[in-house]
């Protein structure tokens, strides 16, 4: 999984060769201009003067998963781990937005995490994309030349591929001088040094603490590499688990929201419900809490989707969990811990304009290619059924791929009206 060493055999009177690194370090470098490496600043992903000594310019390409998640060309995937800070390189909200840092569990495969490398688009250069969406790519913004080019401190967003020098890149191995004893980080970077003393700045603000600064996975491949367990968290989310107290497992902030049923155009009769821990369609049943939904519009005027159409959240009232986007097409949407506060894309959906008799595509904030499918819901693979998953699919007119959210008032209103119909007419 990971390369070990660059120590070299010494004979004679030299002396004893160094011992083999724990893990291979990598430098993340831009074509346009090689002298500067990604690094971490004030919780940020930006560029910086290559410096090896440097611990926020080292970073573990970690591949365990690589053999079972490709993206939709076949490239393996990996996760980027900054050595200094223990954090992971994490998908943005979109086009022209920053990436993220976010706690990393290794054990967890969590495709917000996931990129991978393109094709060589020129010199050993490519293309570092989301694992889910190889359109967007890392790109040193406003680092080609019509801007200025890069300096210290150029944020690294997603782009489309425009065939800039500023998204082009290459993750190379650090020389031996990488694994010599850290040195003391300036203070002006806003972080204490390795061995400094938190004096001389403070914790990045995504970091969190429990997580490890100056995380270093163990060796022995990979059996190691695993954070310090810090109350169940999960990655990406902060560990973030609603309290018991409030309606059910949901946040208190989303407590006093109406509900909404999700259903699909291939089956009118069921709903978006959860079942062991999965995201499916079941018949329709007012009185099972779990078809509930709450619709989280609070982010939807300031993100939005490359259509101009605004991000919600979809919260399960039973469980306080939302529904999570997926590792790619085929693959199934995943629940995850829900936190109100944070800002996190891989949460995230869009719908699409009305796609015939009020029903709407649903799909990732930052991928509007790829939406909620009813696996094999169509006529042709015999319809939905008690448990259909909900994965994403690209677009290809299905009924199965068609959604309405509405309020559940609406449902048990008609619901009601018909059997009072009903009683009338015995």
């Amino acid at each position: 999984m990971y390369g070990h060493g660059h120590g070299h055999h010494h004979h004679g009177h030299q002396q004893p060769p160094p011992a083999p690194h724990d893990q291979t370090l990598f430098k993340i470098l831009c074509r346009a201009d090689e002298g500067y490496c990604v690094t971490v600043r004030h919780g940020a992903v930006v560029l910086a003067p290559t410096n090896p000594r440097d611990e926020f310019q080292h970073w573990y390409k970690d591949m365990r998963h690589s053999t079972k998640v490709k993206d939709e060309e076949g490239h393996p995937a990996f996760a980027l781990v900054n050595k200094a800070t223990g954090l992971a390189i994490k998908h943005s909200l979109g086009q022209s937005h920053p990436v993220k840092l976010v706690p990393y569990n290794p054990e967890y495969p969590d495709e917000s995490v996931l990129w991978t490398e393109s094709k060589d688009v020129g010199k050993g250069f490519r293309c570092i994309r989301m694992v889910n969406n190889i359109h967007l790519n890392f790109d040193a913004f406003h680092g080609d030349k019509d801007h200025g080019g890069v300096h210290d401190g150029t944020t690294i967003v997603l782009w489309e591929w425009a065939k800039g020098d500023n998204q082009r890149w290459k993750i190379l191995p650090w020389g031996d001088e990488a694994y010599a004893p850290p040195q003391e980080h300036p203070a002006a970077y806003g972080y204490p040094g390795p061995g400094g003393s938190q004096q001389q700045g403070a914790y990045p603000p995504a970091l969190e603490p429990g997580y490890g600064y100056g995380y270093r996975p163990p060796p022995g491949g990979p059996g190691g590499y695993a954070p310090p367990h810090h109350h169940h968290q999960e990655p990406g989310y902060g560990g973030y688990r609603p309290p018991p107290p409030g309606y059910s497992n949901l946040p208190h902030a989303l407590a006093s929201e109406a509900t909404v049923r999700v259903y699909c155009k291939a089956d009118e009769g069921y709903s978006l419900t959860v079942r062991n821990g999965t995201v499916c369609l079941a018949p329709t049943n007012p009185r099972d809490d779990l078809p509930y939904w709450v619709k989280d519009m609070r982010r939807s005027a300031s993100i939005k989707d490359e259509e101009g159409y605004p991000a919600f959240a979809l919260v399960n009232r039973a469980t306080g969990e939302a529904i999570k986007h997926s590792l790619g097409q085929g693959h199934p949407v995943k629940l995850v811990p829900y936190n109100p506060e944070e800002e996190d894309a891989s949460v995230l959906w869009t719908e699409s304009r009305d796609v015939g008799k009020g029903f709407r595509c649903i799909r990732m904030v930052n991928n509007i290619y790829l939406n909620l499918d009813a696996f094999h819901g169509d006529k042709a693979h015999g319809g939905v059924h008690d448990g259909t998953s909900i994965v994403l699919w690209e677009w290809a007119k299905g009924d199965n791929q068609s959604w309405k959210i509405v309020p559940w008032c609406k449902y048990k209103s008609t619901a009601m009206q018909a059997s009072i119909c009903n009683d009338l007419a015995s």
